[in-house]
Protein backbone atom coordinates (compact mmCIF):
# COMPACT_ATOMS: atom_id res chain seq x y z
CA UNK A 1 0.00 0.00 0.00
CA UNK A 2 1.35 3.39 -0.91
CA UNK A 3 2.00 6.08 1.67
CA UNK A 4 -0.85 8.36 0.53
CA UNK A 5 -3.40 5.54 0.80
CA UNK A 6 -2.01 4.53 4.19
CA UNK A 7 -2.36 8.08 5.49
CA UNK A 8 -5.89 8.37 4.09
CA UNK A 9 -6.96 5.19 5.87
CA UNK A 10 -5.26 6.34 9.08
CA UNK A 11 -7.13 9.64 8.99
CA UNK A 12 -10.44 7.86 8.28
CA UNK A 13 -9.78 5.51 11.22
CA UNK A 14 -9.37 8.58 13.41
CA UNK A 15 -12.84 9.79 12.43
CA UNK A 16 -11.74 12.34 9.80
CA UNK A 17 -14.95 12.67 7.72
CA UNK A 18 -13.22 14.20 4.69
CA UNK A 19 -10.74 11.33 4.61
CA UNK A 20 -13.60 8.84 4.92
CA UNK A 21 -15.43 10.41 1.98
CA UNK A 22 -12.24 10.30 -0.11
CA UNK A 23 -11.59 6.68 0.90
CA UNK A 24 -15.12 5.68 -0.07
CA UNK A 25 -14.72 7.42 -3.43
CA UNK A 26 -11.47 5.55 -4.03
CA UNK A 27 -12.83 2.15 -2.99
CA UNK A 28 -16.29 2.43 -4.54
CA UNK A 29 -15.18 1.33 -8.01
CA UNK A 30 -13.23 -1.58 -6.54
CA UNK A 31 -16.30 -2.74 -4.60
CA UNK A 32 -18.60 -2.46 -7.61
CA UNK A 33 -16.11 -4.31 -9.81
CA UNK A 34 -15.88 -7.18 -7.36
CA UNK A 35 -19.65 -7.39 -7.02
CA UNK A 36 -20.07 -7.28 -10.79
CA UNK A 37 -18.04 -10.46 -11.04
CA UNK A 38 -20.04 -12.12 -8.28
CA UNK A 39 -23.53 -10.97 -9.22
CA UNK A 40 -24.83 -10.06 -12.65
CA UNK A 41 -27.92 -7.98 -11.75
CA UNK A 42 -26.93 -4.32 -11.48
CA UNK A 43 -29.85 -3.43 -9.19
CA UNK A 44 -28.79 -6.08 -6.72
CA UNK A 45 -25.17 -4.96 -7.02
CA UNK A 46 -26.18 -1.43 -6.07
CA UNK A 47 -27.99 -2.69 -2.97
CA UNK A 48 -25.08 -4.85 -1.85
CA UNK A 49 -22.55 -2.09 -2.58
CA UNK A 50 -24.51 0.43 -0.56
CA UNK A 51 -24.58 -2.02 2.35
CA UNK A 52 -20.80 -2.49 2.06
CA UNK A 53 -20.11 1.25 1.91
CA UNK A 54 -22.31 1.81 4.94
CA UNK A 55 -20.45 -0.91 6.87
CA UNK A 56 -17.13 0.58 5.77
CA UNK A 57 -18.10 4.03 7.04
CA UNK A 58 -19.56 2.74 10.31
CA UNK A 59 -16.72 0.38 11.14
CA UNK A 60 -13.54 2.04 9.84
CA UNK A 61 -12.75 3.31 13.34
CA UNK A 62 -12.70 -0.32 14.53
CA UNK A 63 -9.98 -1.29 12.06
CA UNK A 64 -7.04 -2.21 14.27
CA UNK A 65 -4.23 -2.19 11.71
CA UNK A 66 -4.20 0.08 8.66
CA UNK A 67 -2.01 -2.42 6.80
CA UNK A 68 -4.89 -4.92 6.95
CA UNK A 69 -7.36 -2.57 5.26
CA UNK A 70 -7.60 -4.51 2.00
CA UNK A 71 -8.24 -7.83 3.76
CA UNK A 72 -10.67 -6.14 6.16
CA UNK A 73 -12.64 -4.54 3.32
CA UNK A 74 -12.74 -7.80 1.37
CA UNK A 75 -14.10 -9.54 4.44
CA UNK A 76 -16.93 -6.99 4.48
CA UNK A 77 -17.54 -7.51 0.75
CA UNK A 78 -17.67 -11.29 1.04
CA UNK A 79 -19.77 -11.28 4.21
CA UNK A 80 -22.24 -8.88 2.59
CA UNK A 81 -22.37 -11.08 -0.49
CA UNK A 82 -23.01 -14.17 1.62
CA UNK A 83 -25.70 -12.26 3.52
CA UNK A 84 -27.28 -11.43 0.20
CA UNK A 85 -27.14 -15.07 -0.93
CA UNK A 86 -28.72 -16.25 2.29
CA UNK A 87 -31.43 -13.64 1.92
CA UNK A 88 -32.29 -14.25 -1.72
CA UNK A 89 -30.81 -17.72 -2.40
CA UNK A 90 -30.04 -16.93 -6.01
CA UNK A 91 -27.16 -17.89 -8.26
CA UNK A 92 -24.22 -15.55 -8.62
CA UNK A 93 -21.63 -14.77 -11.27
CA UNK A 94 -18.04 -13.73 -11.72
CA UNK A 95 -16.07 -13.03 -14.86
CA UNK A 96 -12.50 -14.28 -14.43
CA UNK A 97 -10.43 -17.06 -15.83
CA UNK A 98 -6.77 -17.88 -15.62
CA UNK A 99 -4.50 -19.86 -17.84
CA UNK A 100 -2.79 -22.93 -16.46
CA UNK A 101 0.39 -20.93 -15.89
CA UNK A 102 -1.47 -18.79 -13.30
CA UNK A 103 -1.50 -15.67 -15.49
CA UNK A 104 -4.74 -13.83 -16.01
CA UNK A 105 -6.34 -14.53 -19.35
CA UNK A 106 -5.87 -11.21 -21.06
CA UNK A 107 -7.87 -10.44 -24.13
CA UNK A 108 -6.18 -8.05 -26.55
CA UNK A 109 -7.76 -4.76 -27.56
CA UNK A 110 -9.39 -5.29 -30.95
CA UNK A 111 -10.87 -1.85 -31.56
CA UNK A 112 -9.28 -1.67 -35.00
CA UNK A 113 -10.47 -5.12 -36.09
CA UNK A 114 -14.26 -5.65 -35.95
CA UNK A 115 -14.07 -9.41 -36.65
CA UNK A 116 -11.68 -9.98 -33.76
CA UNK A 117 -13.83 -7.73 -31.58
CA UNK A 118 -16.86 -9.96 -32.27
CA UNK A 119 -14.86 -13.10 -31.49
CA UNK A 120 -13.57 -11.46 -28.33
CA UNK A 121 -17.10 -10.59 -27.17
CA UNK A 122 -18.19 -14.18 -27.87
CA UNK A 123 -15.30 -15.47 -25.75
CA UNK A 124 -16.24 -13.05 -22.97
CA UNK A 125 -19.81 -14.35 -23.11
CA UNK A 126 -18.65 -17.99 -22.94
CA UNK A 127 -16.36 -17.24 -19.99
CA UNK A 128 -19.05 -15.33 -18.13
CA UNK A 129 -21.63 -18.04 -18.79
CA UNK A 130 -19.32 -20.80 -17.61
CA UNK A 131 -18.49 -18.83 -14.48
CA UNK A 132 -22.18 -18.23 -13.73
CA UNK A 133 -22.53 -21.99 -13.49
CA UNK A 134 -19.73 -22.38 -10.94
CA UNK A 135 -20.68 -23.11 -7.34
CA UNK A 136 -20.30 -20.08 -5.06
CA UNK A 137 -17.43 -21.66 -3.13
CA UNK A 138 -15.36 -21.50 -6.33
CA UNK A 139 -16.40 -17.98 -7.36
CA UNK A 140 -15.45 -16.28 -4.12
CA UNK A 141 -11.77 -17.37 -4.06
CA UNK A 142 -11.30 -16.49 -7.72
CA UNK A 143 -12.83 -13.05 -7.24
CA UNK A 144 -10.62 -12.39 -4.26
CA UNK A 145 -7.51 -13.60 -6.09
CA UNK A 146 -8.07 -12.03 -9.49
CA UNK A 147 -10.13 -8.94 -8.88
CA UNK A 148 -8.89 -7.94 -5.46
CA UNK A 149 -5.38 -9.32 -5.88
CA UNK A 150 -5.32 -11.00 -2.50
CA UNK A 151 -2.71 -13.62 -1.72
CA UNK A 152 -3.75 -17.19 -1.04
CA UNK A 153 -3.12 -16.59 2.68
CA UNK A 154 -5.34 -13.52 2.69
CA UNK A 155 -8.09 -15.41 0.85
CA UNK A 156 -7.79 -18.17 3.44
CA UNK A 157 -8.32 -15.60 6.21
CA UNK A 158 -11.22 -13.87 4.48
CA UNK A 159 -13.07 -17.08 3.61
CA UNK A 160 -12.11 -18.82 6.85
CA UNK A 161 -10.89 -21.88 4.94
CA UNK A 162 -7.53 -23.58 4.88
CA UNK A 163 -4.80 -22.54 2.46
CA UNK A 164 -5.01 -25.91 0.72
CA UNK A 165 -8.76 -25.53 0.25
CA UNK A 166 -8.29 -22.07 -1.28
CA UNK A 167 -5.67 -23.33 -3.74
CA UNK A 168 -7.78 -26.36 -4.60
CA UNK A 169 -10.94 -24.35 -5.21
CA UNK A 170 -9.17 -21.85 -7.43
CA UNK A 171 -7.54 -24.66 -9.43
CA UNK A 172 -10.85 -26.51 -9.82
CA UNK A 173 -12.67 -23.38 -10.90
CA UNK A 174 -10.02 -22.66 -13.51
CA UNK A 175 -10.24 -26.21 -14.80
CA UNK A 176 -14.04 -26.03 -15.08
CA UNK A 177 -13.87 -22.74 -16.95
CA UNK A 178 -11.16 -24.06 -19.24
CA UNK A 179 -13.30 -27.13 -20.01
CA UNK A 180 -16.19 -24.89 -21.03
CA UNK A 181 -13.94 -22.80 -23.26
CA UNK A 182 -12.50 -25.97 -24.81
CA UNK A 183 -16.02 -27.28 -25.56
CA UNK A 184 -16.84 -24.05 -27.34
CA UNK A 185 -13.64 -24.02 -29.37
CA UNK A 186 -14.36 -27.55 -30.63
CA UNK A 187 -17.74 -26.54 -32.04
Amino acid sequence: MDKVKYELIERARKNDKKALVQLIKEEQNNIYTTLFYLKKDSYEINDIAQDILLKLSKNITKLKNTNNFKTWLNQIIINSYYDYLRKYKKNSALNIVKNEDESVLEVPDYRDNPQKKILNSELDFIIKTSIENLPVHYKIPIALREIQGLSYDEISNVTKTSLGTVKSRIARARAMIKDEIDKYSKE
